[in-house]
């Protein structure tokens, strides 16, 4: 007899005509079941995992696990997570629900326990699911895309291909520079017998005669190495976030630009292999970039090893019930709980750990003190923690006030080192219950937590999308924690995951809408193609084809016959070729190039001696590339004004003399205490302004120095110092550059405003990824025996034991920290 395979939808249209919804129900809101409700749940349950549809052995599996917490009654969750392979699940229970000696004196209990024992790695069991995708990368060496969620290993996938390929020319390609350093600390880490001790992470790191190496690198780096070394071409290529490929609406440059490094990538070697990591790819072949010719194969995760809980709840604009989502049937349950704000919910609600995302950097530091100001001071010694903050930036620093109450931020306006420190401590105190955090956490950031609450919806200006919101909750109770052998709990497979609407939320803004439209259990993810270097010409209209034949041009006057695109006008003038090679986009260069000829005609004329001060270099920034060309960015068309010229001379001027964090706040408050009037209008930018300056104005883009005491002044240094060293290391370096490559600036001070210094040995340090902090403490008599720098091939050793000699010396904790992702020596 053959059983028909049930459908979910054809069960939602009889499931309120049964018992079935009222004892569902009660059961999620923990609520008391009789012995005959439960028989019947968990017999629906087996008939839903056996010859349900996908949908309904979801339903199935969510039934066993909230039935087993519920009850510690772990019999039925064992059997479903044998037949499944969900191995972790099965030895969890073994190991901590007393079913050993019973499973031991049953044949089945000891060929299951030993059947398992092929699943384990390491110290740890892996799921069927996960088995599979460690075979399928490690049986292929073809180009290959690997979708899995997170927390499926693919970080130690990546680890391992790079590992079995060391004859080769290797990179990952990683979508931040905290991936990066994250990603370089697990490969030295993974080093047996210091078989990998130099890993590049910058394009000056490469000397041009290494037959392979690893290297870890962001697009923008990847690209810049490839500009810099015509004949250079890679073996294998590992692209982390491979999602990213596509772009958002507003088709972002760095999606077009990782597009362009694969195609100079394939032109170069024909041979190239490229494997793909992402959470959530529908269609693998969307990941084909049509200027390269390359086939792929896959393999996906059906896998449903955590099965979410999701709660929504309106604090603006209605009374505040908590509602649960039930998204099996696309309905909202009342818990019966009211809460008048979004710090109610999370003292109610909040686990040991929890992650608070919001939209935007601004919104993040607000409520950050708003929650805050509503927990007492936490009895844990901090001390030391606090001290290591204060003495790195300042001791009035928001973050601080923060840490006192359980609470810590992580967000794109901190210094990086401090945000990589947050997560480590983070992870490691107990006492540190909240991270709010934005869409960094999307980015492969692994922090623990048991509980997640979105008091924003959107990611940039559009709402997160189906791919986004479930990478974002998938950071929650991670498979490390979930099945950890002292702290582990099988509670913590059901993520709970809140939807507020706040006063951070737009007020327009549905999140009942919202929750359906990325929570049902039917919902498939569709791959959201924006970057039109992965679209097929024939589907695009007239505005988009002009837009395509931009960009291929653009690659093309960078890497000339990478593309098949035809009649192409290369430009001739070697400053012209150079500002392609620098990735300016803040004009049209064919366009302007006889205007940047003569431009730098009448300055050669004028200026005959080279530059050696911050002064002279913004000046010529400015007669060069600025003077008479309608820039498209408002960042540097500022710079056509001579106080915003003023403003980057004292900036670059204190980057020349490598100036510390520390030094940086007391100069920017120094500076802040000379201004006058309307001059205390301080212009910030977009992402933290407060108020416009002039009528005509369509953002709120200044501070008004006025209305800030001391520590608001200090806070805002802080922003403001990572603002400006983002824009001068995004945006004024470029230009920077090309004068160099004109010989137009001293060669020394060419070094101080690039590095900070002009110490060989601290410039090996800082190419190779050290913070200029940490390379001049290291960099001092008493630990030379622990660091070897060659400056002529630009190795460095680290060994280990510097660590202990840090501590000894009382060295700052945040620079003990730091050197934990550099050492190769052990």
């Amino acid at each position: 007899m053959v059983i028909e395979e049930i459908k979910l939808k054809d069960f939602r249209k009889h499931q309120d005509s049964t018992f079935f919804s009222e004892a569902y129900v009660k059961l999620l809101l923990g609520k008391y079941l009789t012995e005959e409700e439960l028989i019947n749940l968990l017999s629906i349950a087996i008939v839903f995992s056996n010859w349900g549809d996908n949908d309904l052995q979801k339903l199935g599996y969510k039934i066993i696990v909230s039935y087993s917490n519920k009850y510690s009654d772990f019999k039925p969750l064992y059997d479903f997570a044998i037949n499944k392979g969900y191995i972790p699940i099965s030895k969890f229970i073994e190991s901590n629900h007393s079913l050993n000696k019973e499973f031991e004196e049953h044949f089945f209990g000891l060929f299951f326990s030993s059947f398992k024992e092929n699943f384990k790695e390491k110290n740890y069991y892996i799921s069927n699911g996960q088995k599979k995708l460690i075979e399928f990368s490690a049986n292929n060496d073809s180009n290959i895309v690997l979708t899995a969620p997170t927390s499926y290993g693919k970080s130690e996938i990546i680890i391992n291909k790079v590992f079995n390929n060391l004859d080769k020319k290797i990179c990952i390609i990683v979508p931040s520079k905290a991936l990066l350093s994250q990603t370089k600390k697990r490969l030295l880490d993974s080093s047996i017998n210091n078989e990998l001790t130099r890993i590049i992470t910058h394009p000056e790191m490469y000397k041009g005669n290494e037959k392979k190496f690893v290297s870890v690198l962001t697009q923008e780096r990847l690209l810049r190495l490839l500009q810099k070394n015509e004949v250079l071409n890679f073996d294998l290529i590992l692209i982390d976030e491979a999602h990213n490929l596509f772009g958002d609406k507003k088709n972002d440059g760095r999606s077009i630009l990782l597009a362009q490094v694969i195609i100079i990538l394939k032109a170069r070697n024909n041979n190239v292999i490229f494997n793909f990591f992402s959470p959530f790819i529908s269609n693998p072949d969307n990941l084909k970039v049509k200027q390269s010719d390359y086939e792929i194969s896959s393999k996906g995760i059906e896998e449903f090893i955590k099965s979410e809980k999701y709660f929504i709840c309106d604090v603006y604009s209605s009374e505040g019930e908590l509602l649960l989502y039930e998204q099996f049937s696309n309905s909202l349950i009342s818990t019966g709980k009211l809460f008048k704000s979004a710090i109610e919910i999370l003292h109610y609600e909040k686990a040991s750990k929890n992650i608070v995302y919001l939209n935007r950097p601004k919104h993040i530091e607000d409520f950050s003190q708003k929650l805050s100001d509503s927990f007492p001071d936490m009895n844990d010694n901090i001390v030391e923690i606090i001290t290591t903050i204060s003495d790195y930036l300042h001791p009035e620093y928001n973050l601080i006030k923060c840490i006192k109450k359980g609470i810590v931020y992580h967000h794109g306006g901190m210094p990086e080192i401090v945000r990589l420190y947050v997560e480590n401590i983070f992870t490691k105190h107990l006492f540190l219950n909240f991270v709010i955090t934005s869409s960094t956490l999307l980015e492969g950031i692994n922090i623990p937590a048991e509980k997640i609450f979105l008091l924003s919806t959107k990611k940039g200006k559009s709402n997160l999308s189906i791919s986004q919101f479930k990478n974002l909750i998938g950071r929650v109770n991670r498979f490390s924690e979930i099945f950890n052998k002292e702290k582990g709990s099988l509670e913590l497979l059901e993520p709970h995951v809140y939807v507020i609407k706040s006063e951070y939320e737009n007020k327009r803004a549905n999140i009942e809408t919202f929750i359906k439209s990325k929570a049902r259990i039917e919902l498939k993810i569709i791959d959201e193609v924006n970057n039109l270097l992965l679209k097929d010409e024939s589907t695009l209209n007239e505005s988009e084809k002009k837009e395509l034949n931009k960009s291929l041009e653009y690659l093309e006057n960078i890497e000339p016959n990478s593309t098949d695109l035809e009649n192409v006008t290369y430009v001739s003038s070697f400053i012209a070729k150079l500002c392609y090679q620098n990735n300016i986009y803040d004009f049209d260069i064919k366009y302007n190039e006889e205007k940047l000829i003569q431009n730098l005609k009448n300055y050669q004329e004028h200026f005959l001696s080279t530059i050696k001060d911050s002064n002279e270099l913004m000046y010529a920034i400015y007669l060069i590339f600025l003077k008479d060309i309608e820039i498209f960015e408002d960042n540097i068309k500022r710079l056509q004004n001579a106080p915003a010229r003023s403003f980057y001379s004292m900036i670059l001027k204190w980057r020349s003399s490598s100036a510390s964090y520390k030094e940086m706040i007391g100069s920017f408050l120094k500076y802040w205490s000379t201004l006058t009037g309307d001059n205390l209008f301080v212009f910030i930018g977009e992402k933290w302004g407060e108020e416009k300056r002039n009528i005509t104005d369509f953002k709120e883009l200044y501070v008004d120095l006025r209305k800030k005491n001391h520590s608001q002044r200090v806070n805002l240094a802080i922003l403001k110092i990572k603002e400006e060293q983002d824009f001068v290391e995004f945006n004024l370096l470029k230009y920077i550059e090309i004068i160099s490559e004109l010989n137009l600036i001293e060669p020394e001070f060419y070094d101080r405003i690039k590095y900070g210094t002009s110490d060989k040995q601290l410039i090996t340090l800082l190419k190779n990824g050290f913070s200029l902090e940490l390379s001049k403490c290291i960099t001092q008599n008493v630990y030379t025996r622990f660091v070897q720098i060659n400056t002529e091939s630009e190795e460095i050793i680290i060994k280990s034991e510097i660590i202990k000699e840090m501590e000894i010396n009382s060295e700052n904790i945040i620079l003990i920290f730091e050197i934990k992702f550099h050492i190769n020596h052990r």
